[in-house]
């Protein structure tokens, strides 16, 4: 069984908590897709950037993707950025160092 360093009794079956929380990259792009602008705002949000942030939790979702609870920053903090915990999608986030192959973080990382 993978041990995620969870006291609580289990919870759903596809609810795997990340304990610690593990450092990952969040692609902005994947998260907020927008089309492409002809027009640029220096002092807009960034939402085609790749920002630090930590994953919590992964929890399958009904069409079978895997989404990670991860806390990230969006803009810088004191110009208007905030901090933000929201789902997101696998495919969206990847390791921001390396890790044990066995480590469980990532769903594709679970053995089997």
């Amino acid at each position: 069984m993978l041990d995620t360093g969870d006291t609580l009794p289990p919870g759903p079956r596809h609810l795997h908590m990340v304990r610690p929380n593990q450092p990952v990259w969040v692609d902005l792009k994947l998260v907020y897709p927008v089309s492409a602008s002809k027009i640029r705002l220096p002092d807009g949000l960034d939402l085609t950037a790749t920002v630090p942030g930590l994953l919590g939790m992964w929890r399958a979702t009904t069409t079978a993707h895997w989404v990670g609870w991860v806390t990230f920053q969006l803009g810088p903090i004191g110009r208007g950025g905030t901090t933000h915990s929201q789902w997101v999608l696998a495919e969206a986030l990847r390791p921001r160092e390396e890790r044990n192959a066995w480590s469980g973080s990532f769903p594709y990382e679970r053995r089997r």
